[in-house]
């Protein structure tokens, strides 16, 4: 199955791009490019258990909310992408120039 979260950030709390690192060194994710914030596979309700745990550590004290969304495993279900760098940017051109 795959378990999606969704993260919800306060300006009273810490820096999201602090939270990204909380989550990669002590539940071992990374935000993904897509429709949700993280996203991690399971086969077994301990399995879930124990990722779900780590995120909850992970975001304690951060002032960051989260919310679970788990799908059923779809024959049509892409991997998500890890987060990309950004792509080159070119000069904004205005037909007036």
């Amino acid at each position: 199955m795959h378990s999606y979260i969704d993260l919800y950030f306060s300006p009273d709390g810490i820096s999201p791009l602090d939270v990204a690192e909380v989550l990669r060194s002590t539940a071992g994710l990374s935000f993904v490019v897509g429709a949700h914030d993280l996203a991690f596979e399971w086969d077994t309700v301990d399995q879930f258990r124990a990722t779900l745990g780590k995120i909850h550590d992970a975001l304690k004290g951060t002032g960051a909310l989260y919310r679970v969304e788990t799908v059923v495993e779809e024959p049509s279900f892409v991997a998500p992408v890890p987060w990309p760098p950004l792509l080159p940017r070119s000069p904004p051109t205005h037909p007036g120039f």
